[in-house]
């Protein structure tokens, strides 16, 4: 079937190397070649009428036969194949014009500066530029050049031929000769202003190798430089001093005069004393043992007990010795509420405390006791430590009861019995006196004694308890007298 198709040139284009400016073959194989769109021919073919009424017969042909083929597969599979139409087209003869649109590259310079370059489309047959950069003033020469020969200068915005400019060889931008440096650092050519003035030199150095001192703002070159040794902070060398103390840089706003030596440094080297709140230089500070505290020499003192240096407010005096000692040391007295050493002071029972000059002395065991642990002999009338008295009713020294009671027998030193019988009597003042039973106290000083004491002819009996002082051979306290029954002894009012 033979048809006509319109091929516009918007439509129908093609790109092709440098082979497209050959001239046209007798024979065209390839119709791509002259920039033919085979797809668009294609889809122009498809909609011709009598191409169109030919694809429905078939595609309604189809459809009848798969019907009366239905239920065999293999059939209808094959009926599918044979009766789909399918558009081939083939290129016969062509008529019209072919245009070509050539992409040119166009070197070439000015001043005897190469390096530009131009991309230009042209039409061969006519002559025709279609394509070409758009020209521009040049705002030093003059000259009206190719929009792409110009570059912007960096400092005053003008357009310039790009070989008028310099380069900057630390940021790459491009500007006037007149607006560019040299570097006295790097020796490198850059633009005026990525430039600064050395804080320190006065050179004009670029930006981007000077640093910026983090104590005065201040920029220099990186040689005049230091870290503080504390901060790690960069600082201009003016602006470090050395420690007196350790040997180190340091910042000179961060400095610090120690109160003892006068040696200064670095804040980070001094400790301020917890006391008179000067500063000290760490090694010479003092720290306290108890509270670790640091302090300026001098004001430590000795624990007179354990020898340790620390804080005079941990330190108490002890009423009974006047040593100076660790608070934790010394105890309070319940008797004056006066501070006493521990160790020197008398511990009662229940836990309390009192000074020597404050304690008293068992009568019986010649202990200094609390006055607390101490109890009044309800027979003699003697002070006793309440281990020795009895429990039950008014306290009594517990071997006299037990003799009274007769349930002791004890028969210590003999020896002093008639030497006690003879006091005893003395004390009685007339009566026959016999030593029953006699304890020695702890102390071997005293004698606590039972006696037997007939009067009235032997009639009335009476049993005695004293006590006797062995060193002074006489009896101390009073006398307790009493009759004893079958169970106790049990004293008579005199």
């Amino acid at each position: 079937m033979h048809t006509e198709v319109s091929c516009s040139r918007e439509e129908h284009r093609g790109a092709t190397g440098r082979s497209a400016m050959a001239p046209l073959p007798k024979t065209i194989e390839d119709p791509v070649a002259l920039g033919l769109d085979i797809q668009k021919l294609t889809d122009a073919a498809s909609l011709d009428n009598a191409i169109s009424e030919f694809s429905r017969f078939y595609l309604e042909r189809r459809d009848q036969e798969m019907r009366a083929a239905r239920g065999d597969e293999r059939k209808r599979k094959k009926l599918q194949e044979e009766f789909t139409p399918r558009l081939e087209v083939t290129l016969v003869g062509l008529r019209g014009k072919l245009y070509r649109e050539i992409k040119v590259l166009a070197r070439y310079s000015f001043d005897s500066q190469p390096g530009y370059e131009s991309l230009l489309t042209i039409i061969p047959h006519n002559g025709d530029v279609i394509e070409a950069p758009q020209l521009r003033l040049c705002s030093r020469s003059g000259r009206t050049v190719p929009s792409s020969c110009l570059a912007k200068c960096e400092i005053t915005g003008a357009e310039v031929l790009r070989h008028l400019l310099v380069n900057s060889d630390i940021s790459g931008r491009l500007a006037l000769p007149e607006f560019s440096t040299i570097c006295s650092l790097s020796g490198k050519r850059v633009l005026k202003d990525e430039v600064e003035a050395s804080s320190v030199t006065g050179k004009l150095v670029a930006s981007a190798l000077l640093k910026t001192s983090a104590l005065s703002g201040k920029r220099a070159e990186p040689e005049y430089f230091a870290h503080c040794a504390f901060t790690k902070c960069e600082l201009l060398n003016t602006e470090l001093a050395i420690s007196e103390i350790s040997g180190k840089r340091y910042r000179v706003d961060e400095q610090m005069r120690s109160a003892v030596s006068g040696k200064t440094g670095h804040k980070q080297e001094f400790v301020f004393c917890h006391e008179t709140r000067q500063p000290v230089a760490l090694p010479e500070a003092e720290q306290c043992e108890v509270t670790g505290k640091k302090v300026r020499p001098g004001i430590l003192e000795t624990c007179e007990i354990t020898g340790k240096r620390v804080l005079p407010s941990e330190l108490e005096r002890c009423a009974a010795t006047g040593k100076r000692a660790l608070r934790r040391l010394l105890v309070t007295s319940s008797m004056s509420q006066v501070r006493i050493l521990e160790d020197e002071a008398i511990r009662s029972s229940g836990g309390k405390f009192c000074a020597p000059a404050e304690a008293r002395t068992c009568f019986w065991s010649s202990r200094k006791s609390h006055p607390d642990d101490l109890r009044s002999c309800a027979l003699t009338g003697l002070p006793i430590h309440f281990e020795f008295a009895t429990t039950d009713g008014a306290p009594r020294l517990r071997p006299l009861v037990e003799m009274l009671d007769g349930i002791r027998r004890t028969t210590n030193e003999t020896q002093l019995w008639d030497a006690a019988t003879a006091q005893i009597a003395a004390a009685l003042k007339g009566g026959k006196c016999r030593v029953e039973a006699a304890t020695l106290s702890p102390t071997k000083k005293h004698l606590a004694t039972c006696s037997e004491v007939r009067t009235l002819l032997g009639l009335r009996i009476r049993h005695v308890g004293a006590v006797y002082d062995v060193t002074e051979n006489t009896i101390v306290g009073r006398l307790a007298v009493g009759r004893r029954s079958a169970n106790s002894w049990i004293e008579l009012r005199r």
